[in-house]
């Protein structure tokens, strides 16, 4: 028979009790900032909601900020705090008028949203973090160099006096220097790790089987790829140009590691 977890702010029988998301949430809750490193089927979000629900009861009339790297993701957890949750719960993103994005800042308890839309608002004067209780970073390991996620924290710690922070990614990457600047530019204390072959995960854990079907593309996509690459390989050349590439035959991770490599380069310039 399934058992759910009991709680004041969470609807009834809405998440199913797993031993050990909420041995994570306690030890977040127990420990302070923590990255959580899991594989996305173990319910990393289950264990934000959580500690989202703890903080939410314990600090009064405080609030809780999620942020994702993009609209998209945001909106996916407004979903999901709304579906287990019974406070007020929204989204701010970019897309979202000024006026409308402070309504719902003072309205919301839960608030989910895109980091450079925060970052502009707060910058602005339009709200501040006092009254957050606790921030989540999904996709933590973007908190490096200039990424707006090192800024929030930083403000987050000086203006909250109840601050908690945690970071969840299922890729911290193996660079040892990296993961401990996101910790550090993040206030991290404590990382925990998980894996589908845990003991305590076993029996919730589902493998996630994948068949790939190729299909040929349409006239007109054939088009829009030719287009695309024409304008990707200008793009490419003026990185190489300004040696921030050695050739214009790279991949994905490349750009993403020249990307890292030069914001790190920012970060310590004095003039950047």
């Amino acid at each position: 028979m399934t058992s759910y977890i009991n709680h004041p702010l969470l609807k009834k029988d809405a998440i199913e009790s797993r031993l050990y998301q909420q041995i994570l949430a306690g030890d977040v809750l127990k420990k302070g900032n923590t990255m959580v490193v899991a594989p996305t089927a173990l319910g990393k979000t289950i264990v934000a909601i959580l500690v989202a629900a703890d903080r939410l009861n314990k600090v009064k009339n405080s609030k809780v900020l999620v942020l994702a790297p993009s609209k998209p993701l945001a909106i996916q957890h407004e979903d999901s705090f709304k579906e287990f949750l019974t406070l007020p719960c929204t989204s701010i993103t970019g897309a979202i008028k000024t006026d409308e994005r402070v309504k719902r800042w003072e309205e919301s308890r839960i608030i989910c949203a895109t980091p450079q839309t925060v970052e502009s608002d707060l910058l602005n004067g339009r709200y501040d973090l006092g009254s957050v209780s606790l921030i989540v970073f999904d996709e933590c390991h973007h908190g490096v160099g200039s990424y707006s996620y090192v800024y929030l924290a930083s403000r987050y710690v000086r203006e909250s006096k109840f601050n908690l922070i945690l970071g969840l990614t299922a890729s911290p990457g193996s660079d040892k220097s990296k993961i401990n600047e996101v910790c550090k530019n993040l206030y991290i204390q404590n990382i925990v790790v998980k894996t589908e072959d845990d003991t305590d995960v076993k029996p919730y854990f589902n493998p996630v089987e994948i068949d790939w079907v190729r299909i040929k593309m349409s006239e007109e996509l054939e088009k829009i790829k030719v287009h695309v690459n024409k304008a990707l390989k200008i793009r490419l050349k003026a990185l190489k140009n300004m040696g921030i590439i050695k050739t214009v035959s790279v991949g994905k991770t490349d750009v993403l590691k020249a990307r890292g490599r030069i914001q790190g380069e920012i970060a310590r310039t004095t003039n950047p």
